[in-house]
């Protein structure tokens, strides 16, 4: 297979969501989990909280808990049963060591903290001195490692190894704070590994902040259906996705590194979900080398991201309101940064109507970045399928066109696809208002943005136009017209958490 240069960004973007639609839910524990998606929970849930990027004040009050309980390596089934028969709110404090179960550490209470000696290192598969690792190796098939729903969940200082499932899963709950963490699988490249290493989901007020992700089969680091979320000096490597914001309102992800995964960094929405995902904040990331081979289930009930291409840096799909800034993208085979319409997953606009018609990508900045010199010139690594990852074979095909009818030979660091949130105008000029300047890009860069002007009716999997779809391509020199604008208004402030 000839390596093209092509711009398969795009291609890696609508690729990993074209199997969202498909796709069934991977989860089997929660009897409300029927998720089509990235996560795997359906959104049946009504939106959380209010509409506002900070909680009250009154909502953080609280009374510090007394009840601190102990244990040491050894003693899981005595923990077990301390954390089912929970009343009130508890400290557990695990000392340092190995700990090691057959089942998932299920919590079930609000005021929780989960504390061990330490994460440990990378590799860490046994706890130290100054390290607690709780090892899953032999639990029960598919279940979770740590598992808990309760407000005011504090989890800190351990690592979670070769969960069945997900790492750590906490779900419908407010005020979690996730720090230091570890969640790591030891296999690389596994498509056994569980899905998720830190999945909060359908909660408020999240926080994740310095903790690790290693060889999720999907995604490191996850936040959905959440309102008001930080993400802030996380490393998320050898995943399949890095980072993933999916129908997520107010969130700032900040000075972390999204390297070595098959997709580094995204933030989508996805039809049926009740919760538009909007504001969302993406600065000071390190996004480099996302090209890890797919190693994703693409069975019948795959993940949504079984079909991305390696090299894919950042992704954003019918999402509102981004601002990605002070980013550092490089080396990224496929490209750095694509913008897509949910049209581009599901053309008929009913199919959105849970969220509000949330499936136009609108409002999106990308200002003072740095993209570097390598990105975009081996789309999927070369090695295209057509059978595992259809679209992105598709737009190998396009480009392949597009090389030999224009000698283009790089993807360009920023690519959208130019279906209209609006189905009826057939021929947008930027109304989405997306902004693309003050970047700094490699010497010689003729162009900045490309406009992959597909046809509105139909998905990206099933053009079949490939001269008339690169007839219709547009694209823009760095600081031009008609990418150069001023953002949006309201303009975006950081999320404040309890």
């Amino acid at each position: 297979m000839m390596q093209l240069a092509l711009r398969l960004p795009l291609l890696s973007l609508a690729v990993v969501l074209v199997a969202a639609m498909g796709a069934c839910s991977d989860d089997e524990s929660e009897a409300t989990n029927t998720q089509n998606d990235a996560g795997t929970d359906t959104g049946t849930d009504t939106d959380p909280g209010s509409d506002a990027g900070t909680r009250p004040d009154g909502d953080a009050a609280s009374t510090a808990c007394t009840n601190t309980l102990e244990f040491a390596p050894g003693e899981e089934q005595k923990l077990q049963d301390a954390v089912n028969s929970l009343t009130g709110c508890a400290n557990i404090v695990l000392a340092a060591g190995t700990f090691n179960f057959t089942n998932a550490l299920t919590i079930r209470q609000a005021g929780v903290t989960l504390s061990g000696a330490g994460k440990g290192a990378k590799g860490e598969a046994t706890g130290g001195a100054a390290s607690t690792v709780l090892v899953f190796t032999t639990a029960a098939k598919n279940t979770n490692g740590v598992d808990a729903v309760g407000d005011k969940f504090v989890i800190r200082d351990l690592a979670i190894w070769n969960a069945k499932k997900d790492g750590l899963r906490v779900e419908s709950s407010k005020n979690v704070k996730i720090q230091r963490i570890r969640t790591e699988w030891a296999n690389e490249n596994d498509v056994t590994n569980g899905a998720y290493g830190i999945y909060p989901v359908k909660s408020e007020d999240v926080l994740i902040e310095e903790s690790e992700a290693y060889n999720a089969a999907d995604a490191g680091i996850y936040v959905g259906q959440t309102q008001r979320a930080i993400v802030r000096k996380n490393i998320a490597k050898q995943n399949v996705a890095g980072i993933e914001i999916e129908n997520t309102k107010f969130a700032d992800v900040y000075e972390n590194v999204a390297e070595d995964n098959t997709c580094g960094l995204v933030v989508f929405d996805l039809p049926g979900n009740p919760i538009a995902g909007t504001d969302i904040r993406v600065h000071a990331n390190s996004v480099k080398k996302n090209n890890r081979a797919n190693f994703a289930s693409n069975s019948g009930s795959s993940s949504t991201v079984s079909q991305v291409p390696a090299g894919t840096g950042t992704f954003i799909l019918a999402s509102r309101r981004v601002e990605l800034f002070g980013n550092t993208w490089a080396e990224n085979n496929s490209g750095d940064v694509a913008v897509l319409s949910g049209f581009a997953i599901e053309p008929d606009p009913t199919k959105w109507a849970a969220g509000g018609g949330n499936f136009g990508s609108k409002d999106i900045h990308i200002h003072d970045n740095t993209f570097g010199a390598d990105s975009g010139t081996n789309v999927d690594n070369g090695s295209l399928d057509p059978t595992a990852r259809p679209l992105g074979a598709l737009l190998a095909g396009l480009y392949a066109y597009g090389n030999g009818a224009a000698g283009i030979t790089r993807v360009e660091p920023v690519i959208w696809d130019g279906l209209d949130p609006d189905p009826t105008n057939t021929t947008p000029a930027n109304d989405i208002n997306l902004c693309v300047k003050t970047n700094t890009y490699p010497a010689g860069t003729a162009y900045a943005v490309a406009d992959l002007n597909f046809s509105v009716s139909k998905t990206l999997a099933e053009q079949d136009d490939i001269a008339g779809a690169w007839g219709a391509t547009t694209r823009a020199a760095p600081e031009a017209t008609p990418y150069v604008c001023n953002g949006f208004t309201p303009a975006l402030t950081p999320v404040v958490l309890p």
